[in-house]
């Protein structure tokens, strides 16, 4: 079962991005993405705030949370060739109360304090270039937020011009998927070489926090040199192609020890990979190719002596290479859509900066046809297998088609959506004794807006079959029901969010020694109320209960309440005064339970001169 589990794990987390990349088409990415920069803005479709009440009252709520975060946000500034100047400062204070068994909460009980200064400025430097800077700064004496308590959270000096840029401190990477895609710490730099050409390098420091290079932070964490390269070149408008050489060297010294046989990053990684987007005549085609060398850290291990340094490599392991290797590809004819993704990762092949997961092979196929305006058929195949060097005594394959039929743009209801489909998913080990197991899932939801009020429901059975581990062989019926409106009532803007869940799952645990039918349930409750009056004030209002009931008899039953009033002082959207209260409580069937209550006020002040748009 834990190889099956590992495996489903791998599938879940190195083929999402697949299957994205097979429902939507392949995009050429901006300078800055392929190579060095600043995070971009990201487009977000307000229908998806229905997933979560609490997320319209995340910006003052988190005033209270255990873990603040920054409203501060530069990602959108565009300066269009002019200065500007943003800063922020966030002061809080607050009271928590713990009850209960205490050692299970995170939470720092008694009076905290919390501060945040932020700055951003943006302005012409020398003839052609700008420059930018930006800092955040935070200070806390509650551990809970930041085991630091004085912090520099993120800085950076950006330099750029119409064909170079220049960052030191933090930079955001994007060479490509298979190589470089995490935020280093030290020095990027992009040139333009002519039309076609762009080059891109990094050398710096991966790791959590500025404070974890020169302070003795309990729990230091992974911490690595990274050094990378890219060289690009745009055939034509829609089609790049790119070599990319990446480096990553572990600090092993900046690790605690590990038990015998662990290995929980290679010591040291090289990689090189070639990656190109292509259009074609309507054809786009997302590819790339990859080869990784890599000496392996195994501390400890059993050729290891008790008196053997942990903190350092086991000896005479050597490089071991391997390769991996992806494409995706999407075709429009007519009324049909055709996408495929395939995805190939050698088991001793690492990408450590692109945190890729080895000895898989992933395959997608997925066709859709406009049957008319108003119904659409979609189809889907995944497979997927480990041991591709027959190493593992056995291997894992993971089959699950998928059919789904949507009605949309009907006649009678123009805003209705209806989806019903069917998943099956079939998962089997080659000596057919270790895993065998069927899922067969029918499902179906209906979206029915109303001008603007949202109402969704949904049905899905699940009904697992397991010849191998009997006990687990049970059906689950899952609904769930979901409410959103957004209102502007007399200058008032009114946003209730409403969302129920409901899981049973029916099963016999003991079978065949006790053929006992048990029952499992999990339950999601969520509600969420924004409130913001013409003038003055914004009050925000959540609920969220997660429970269960298990076979055991076990459970738990974790409801959460959070509310935020917020006042602008002068009526100005820039000084604001949050008064925050937050509770949760968790009940547990097998374990003492603990309740945590936090009060806090916040003053967030904005100050600045923005570009002209």
């Amino acid at each position: 079962m834990s190889k099956l589990l590992c495996l489903l794990c791998s599938v879940l987390l190195a083929g999402t991005a697949a299957a994205q990349s097979s429902s939507q088409p392949p995009q050429s990415q901006s300078p800055t993405q392929t190579g060095t920069g600043q995070p971009s803005a990201s487009s977000t479709d307000p229908l998806q705030a229905q997933q979560n009440p609490l997320s319209t009252a995340q910006r003052t709520t988190d005033a209270t949370s255990s873990t603040p975060k920054s409203t501060f946000d530069v990602s959108t500034s565009s300066s269009g060739g002019q200065d500007q100047m943003m800063g922020e400062l966030r002061m809080m204070i607050r009271n928590t109360e713990l009850g209960g068994d205490t050692t299970q909460s995170f939470l720092s009980p008694g009076a905290n304090t919390f501060g945040e200064v932020n700055f951003f400025e943006d302005k012409k430097f020398l003839t052609t270039q700008r420059i930018q800077i930006l800092a955040m700064v935070r200070g806390t004496n509650d551990y809970s937020i930041d085991p630091e308590t004085t912090s520099l959270q993120k800085a950076y000096v950006r330099i750029y011009g119409p064909r170079d840029e220049y960052i030191v401190g933090d930079a955001l990477m994007n060479f490509s998927r298979l190589s470089l895609q995490q935020n280093i710490k030290g020095v990027a730099t992009s040139w333009k070489l002519g039309d076609k050409w762009k080059l891109s390098l990094i050398n710096g420091i991966y790791i959590d926090r500025y404070g974890s290079l020169y302070k003795d932070v309990l729990s230091r964490p992974y911490m690595s040199w990274v050094d990378g390269a890219r060289l690009e070149y745009k055939l034509n408008k829609n089609s790049i192609i790119g070599a990319n050489f990446v480096s990553s060297e572990d600090k092993t010294d900046s690790l605690p020890d590990q038990p015998v046989g662990f290995a929980p990053w290679p010591a040291s990684n090289r990689l090189g990979t070639v990656d190109g987007r292509f259009n074609i005549n309507g054809l786009r085609i997302d590819s790339e190719i990859a080869y990784s060398w890599t000496d392996f850290d195994k501390r400890q291990s059993s050729n290891c002596e008790i008196s053997c340094d942990s903190n350092q490599p086991e000896p005479e392991l050597g490089y071991q290479g391997d390769w991996a290797g992806r494409v995706e590809a999407i075709y429009r004819y007519h009324k049909f859509t055709f996408r495929g993704a395939y995805a190939r990762y050698e088991p001793n092949f690492a990408s450590i900066q692109a945190r890729q997961i080895p000895d898989l092979q992933d395959m997608v196929a997925r066709v859709t046809y406009d049957v008319n305006d108003y119904i659409t058929l979609d189809g889907t195949v995944r497979r997927a297998n480990d041991d591709l060097k027959e190493q593992l005594p056995y291997e894992t394959r993971l089959l699950g088609p998928e059919a789904r039929v949507s009605f949309h743009n009907l006649p009678f209801y123009t805003r209705g959506i209806f989806d019903v489909g069917y998943r099956y998913r079939d998962t089997r080990s080659s000596d057919s004794v270790s895993v065998s197991r069927t899922l067969s899932a029918p499902f179906a939801e209906f979206t029915m807006p109303y001008h603007s009020t949202y109402f969704s429901i949904g049905y899905e059975r699940r009904g697992v079959t397991d010849y191998v581990q009997l006990g687990d062989t049970g059906y689950t019926n899952r609904v769930y029901v979901a409410f959103r409106g957004i209102y502007d009532v007399g200058g008032w803007h009114l946003n209730p969010i409403v969302r129920f869940e409901l899981e049973r799952q029916s099963h016999e645990p003991q079978w065949p020694v006790n053929p006992i039918l048990a029952y499992d349930t999990n339950r999601l409750n969520t509600i969420g109320l924004f409130i913001e009056a013409p003038k003055w004030f914004i009050a925000e209002m959540g609920y969220r209960n997660s429970d269960a009931t298990l076979y055991g008899p076990n459970g738990f039953n974790r409801p959460s309440y959070k509310a935020a009033l917020t006042y602008k002082v002068r009526n100005d959207q820039n000084i604001l005064l949050i008064f925050g209260f937050e509770r949760n409580t968790n009940d547990f069937a097998a374990l003492l339970p603990y309740d945590e209550r936090v009060y806090g006020v916040t003053l967030d002040y904005k100050f600045g001169k923005k570009a002209q748009r």
